[in-house]
């Protein structure tokens, strides 16, 4: 064996070095499209779920009973002869008029005194509102009541 000149042995590095690098960018595309086929046969997968869930729900639909149930579940539809009951709540449409005092009163203070209230000062309590509304419909004597058809009514004895 021979020795190595330096310059053989630097022109062999940069040999090496260009090896390298022009098998770095193919490997690196390789590398990219593996995983890039692994996410698509993934998404096909997810796809393929998601369409036997709607040929399920498509054969639901096909059931006149589940039509009907649907009907009344979204869109509030009743059958002849019966009686359709809609419970409001009488604090749906109101505001909270301290709120908006303040949301003010906040936006007065200079951004240094708002930032050190929220470290230094403990938050308030929220105070719930009362609904009278909702409590009187509670009420166990304001609840309606099935008469029992075994008992006999008042002028039958």
């Amino acid at each position: 064996m021979r020795s190595l000149s330096t310059g053989q042995t630097i022109l062999i590095g940069f040999l090496l070095l260009f090896l390298v690098l022009t098998l770095t960018m193919p490997l690196r595309t390789y590398a990219q499209q593996r995983a890039d086929l692994a996410e698509t046969r993934d998404n096909i997968a997810r796809m393929e779920a998601r369409i036997a869930q709607l040929e399920k729900e498509k054969e639901l639909y096909s059931n006149p009973a589940y039509i009907r149930e649907q009907a009344r579940l979204r869109l509030g539809l009743i059958k002849p002869g019966e009686t359709p009951f809609r419970i409001l709540d009488p604090t749906l449409g109101q505001q909270h008029e301290n709120s908006d005092q303040q949301v003010q009163r906040k936006n007065d203070k200079a951004w240094y005194a708002a930032l050190w209230d929220s470290i230094s000062v403990p938050p308030q309590p929220e105070t719930t509102v009362s609904n009278p509304g909702r409590e009187q419909a509670t009420k166990p004597e304001s609840l309606p009541t099935v008469p029992d058809p075994e008992a006999p009514q008042e002028g039958q004895q």
